[in-house]
């Protein structure tokens, strides 16, 4: 089992400030980072990926802080996010090539797999890429350097429907080679039944970080409390942590 620490990260902007997050993660788990527009999901995502810059706190795996051994703390992560800076003008291939220099650990072989997989044509120039396109890029480049823990910060952004269903298929793949998975998305329904833990965001700070089962478990106890019809206590949904 590997372990991923997040402590006391903060983070302040002109009008918004991210206040002191800390968390655990253990591979193997996925864990559902949720909140309403502008809570800091994403200001968090970039902290954890050394992306951000003026921010306090610190994040490690198994020890390697993301402080004193920036490098190799990055070697074991895979981030994904609109936000990253690529090659545009460049082919999926290129990106490859040229970005998978920075990991030790890069296979161009997995590479290509995952690109078939995602059914992406390595020779085609980024800025060609749809928004959907760009995301199962970023995901296939990530899983070539082989990381502990992937951050996915709106992985399915643009994805259709049919194709979210086979990718969620893709991360129990993941989760069972003992990887863990911090993943943002506003479309909870997906998280339901595949979330193992639960954070939740809201202006700036951590209200929630528990188990599904234990929340399942808080919000049939409150309908219960509010003397609700028996029907509701199985319509225990993520989103329903937003209210």
């Amino acid at each position: 089992m590997t372990v991923f620490e997040c402590t006391n990260i903060k983070k302040t902007y002109r009008t918004f400030a991210l206040e002191d997050i800390s968390f655990q993660l253990e591979s193997g788990y996925l864990t559902a980072l949720i909140g309403p527009n502008g809570s800091g999901k994403t200001t968090l995502f970039q902290c954890l990926s050394g992306a951000a810059r003026n921010f306090t706190g610190d994040a490690s795996i198994d020890g390697i802080s993301l402080r004193s051994e920036p490098e190799k703390y990055k070697e074991l992560i895979g981030y994904v996010s609109e936000t990253l800076s690529l090659y545009m003008e460049s082919s999926i291939l290129e990106n490859g090539q040229l970005l998978g220099t920075y990991f030790a650990d890069w296979s161009m072989e997995d590479y290509y797999s995952s690109l078939d997989r995602m059914e992406l044509a390595p020779s085609k120039p980024l800025y060609q890429l749809s928004k959907g396109e760009m995301m199962k890029m970023q995901f296939c480049f990530a899983l070539a350097h082989h990381p502990r823990f992937l951050l996915l910060d709106e992985p399915m952004a643009g994805f259709d429907p049919v194709f979210r269903r086979d990718f969620l298929g893709m991360i129990q793949d993941i989760l069972d080679k003992d990887i863990g998975i911090l993943l943002s998305t506003h479309i909870t329904e997906d998280l339901d039944k595949l979330a193992d833990y639960v954070l939740v965001l809201k202006n700036g700070k951590l209200v929630q970080n528990d188990t599904r089962e234990v929340l399942e478990d808080k919000y049939r106890s409150a309908a219960r409390k509010r003397k609700a019809p028996d029907s509701s206590f199985e319509r225990f949904h993520i989103r329903d942590l937003l209210s």
